[in-house]
């Protein structure tokens, strides 16, 4: 018989958007790698690059296509997976800059 798996409730430590926790969901169903680097909507506006499970984002900018300009860059530079977020949260697009 298998055990179902209990989860309990993470610990507080901030109050998240609804965009981070549909962004975090959507990590999850999607599979994506730990090594992953993300253009999401900031909490006070603008675009912010984050790599996964940072608190804190490597840059903030103004517009998006210039946070998208600089996650690819860095994503390049670090062999990691790319994705770009819509205004709500939703995944928009993802970029494999892993090697193979």
């Amino acid at each position: 018989m298998e055990r179902k798996r209990i989860v309990k409730d993470p610990p507080k430590q901030g109050n998240l958007t609804k965009s981070q926790i549909q962004h975090a969901v959507e990590a999850v169903v999607y599979g994506l790698a730990k090594d992953t680097h993300y253009v999401i909507r900031g909490d006070n506006g603008g675009w912010d690059v984050k790599r996964r499970g940072a608190t804190k984002s490597l840059r903030h900018f103004d517009t998006k296509k210039d946070a998208v300009a600089y996650g690819q860059q860095v994503s390049r530079n670090q062999n990691t997976e790319f994705v770009i977020c819509h205004k709500n949260g939703k995944i928009q697009r993802t970029n494999n800059h892993r090697p193979d």
